[in-house]
């Protein structure tokens, strides 16, 4: 039996494809499937109702887990690991749950900008659960469709 779930924007912003992106982890899909945006913004929100399942130490980049058990990974930037968590600040922690829409964490867009692309890849990271993902490439704004995945609740969870 398959099942769809929608997530919204993270961040508003252009989405473009993972292989638009100058960094071999994500344009190779090594870290999973899914789109990066080009943020417009610098506040970034839950795309789905979840559980916060991951915090780097340095902010940058954070999971969720959907009960349906998809993983999904927002990492801010690229290479923004070596700002050492400056410039970044965190609205939740670990083991808390979020619901679609829910403020997570917010960058000094400057700062990190002037130090880093900006790019943010948001993917899903247990690729073995999902039959395909469809990307919204005209979404633009917080909570608009950003992605559909269709997954195989016979899957791993």
């Amino acid at each position: 039996m398959n099942k769809e779930i929608s997530l919204g924007m993270p961040i508003s912003g252009k989405v473009i494809g993972l292989i638009e992106l100058n960094d071999y982890l994500f344009n190779k899909k090594l870290m999973g499937d899914g789109a990066a945006i080009i943020p417009s913004d610098n506040t970034v929100y839950s795309p789905a109702d979840g559980e916060i399942n991951l915090i780097y130490e340095t902010k940058h980049a954070l999971g969720i887990k959907t009960k349906d058990g998809i993983q999904i990974l927002i990492h801010i930037g690229l290479d923004t690991a070596r700002l050492l968590g400056k410039g970044f600040t965190l609205f939740v922690s670990q083991g808390d749950l979020v619901k679609r829409g829910d403020k997570i964490l917010s960058f000094d867009f400057e700062y990190v900008s002037q130090n880093s692309p900006v790019e943010t890849p948001v993917v899903i990271t247990n690729s073995k659960l999902i039959k395909d993902i469809t990307v919204n490439y005209r979404a633009q704004s917080i909570n608009d469709e950003f992605m559909k995945i269709n997954i195989n609740d016979e899957g791993e969870k």
